[in-house]
């Protein structure tokens, strides 16, 4: 049974559009790392990390750390960001790194609302130990040669929001590139492994229920077209005074699972989620788990005379 997780984790890796993207429940406190145009969106110099781990007791399983930081410079309508990928999925590792321009706009006179445009440039080394899954030889060919590529790749999104609201549509991998030496940019064949271009879009916002109570519903749809269905996450969290927030999440035909976060100051957060699988893999795991942090280095002086000021996205 070990041997036959291995394989099917190395082929989803390697060769379909299921696990190339980092896949997170709390990926609204960590924007960075699928929609560029997010940098600068805290107007401050921030930084945030989510590590998962899916599947817990199955051998090989993936799991996955990302790191984002990013800041508005001195002329506000410029900001900066730098994000990293780690994914780990049995003999196949993929590390990311992307450098993050976005451009922000006001839409209202007050800067309430601001509209940011980004691009990004990233590369991925690939590295797939192919041949330590342990396959007779002559079983599969694709598990004969190891992997160890280096990818440029490039992202492109629009993000819209304020306090109270966001909206975003991302593109965080344009080019197909091959996962084989042989193959090409562009190129795809039965027998070849790409990275997959996907769309994602998202939104939220924050009504008041109250003084001291909001609700904050979320959605994040990706979606890679012609080669996986649409994948949505729904996302519904209570914040009580400002600090503490409780929610619970759903991924269409997957998983669904409970959050809980603390804004321990104005500029230090920390979270945890867990999922339950609903999938058929539901069979041979107990969930998977999920811890988040951020820290919001300075905030701009006319909002540190705020106490009450809060950042939601």
């Amino acid at each position: 049974m070990r041997k036959v997780l291995i394989i099917i984790f190395a082929l989803v890796s390697l060769a379909s559009a299921a696990q190339q993207d980092p896949q997170h429940t709390m990926y609204r406190f960590n924007g960075l790392i699928f929609n560029p145009a997010y940098a600068g969106s805290r107007d401050a110099l921030s930084i945030a990390a989510i590590y998962r781990w899916q599947w817990v007791n199955v051998e090989g399983s993936p799991q996955t750390a990302s790191v984002g930081i990013h800041s508005p410079l001195k002329n506000d309508h410029i900001a900066l960001g730098l994000s990293f990928v780690a994914d780990r999925y049995t003999v196949v590792h993929n590390d990311k790194i992307e450098g993050s321009f976005a451009y922000r706009i006001d839409l209202s006179k007050k800067k309430k609302i601001k509209l940011s445009i980004g691009v990004g440039v990233s590369a991925t080394n690939v590295r797939a130990a192919l041949s330590d899954v342990g396959l007779t030889q002559g079983q599969d060919v694709r598990f004969q040669n190891n992997v160890n590529l280096w990818l440029p790749n490039i992202s492109a999104g629009v993000y819209v929001y304020s306090q109270k609201f966001f909206v975003g549509i991302s593109v965080p991998q344009i080019l197909s590139n091959s996962l084989t030496k042989q193959g090409r940019v562009w190129e795809r064949s039965i027998d070849s492994a790409h990275q997959y271009t996907s769309m994602y879009a998202t939104a939220g916002y924050v009504f008041d229920l109250g003084k001291k109570v909001k609700f904050a519903p979320s959605i994040l749809l990706k979606y890679v077209p012609k080669f996986a269905p649409v994948s949505i996450d729904f996302n519904a969290n209570f914040i009580f005074i400002d600090r503490i927030w409780l929610g619970v999440s759903y991924r269409l035909s997957d998983s669904y699972g409970f959050m809980a976060a603390i804004n321990i100051t104005r500029q230090l957060r920390v979270g945890y989620a867990y999922d339950l699988t609903v999938s058929p893999i539901s069979h041979f795991t107990t969930g998977s788990h999920e811890i988040m942090a951020g820290f919001d280095f300075d905030y701009r002086s006319k909002r540190m005379v705020n106490p009450r000021y809060v950042r939601y996205f």
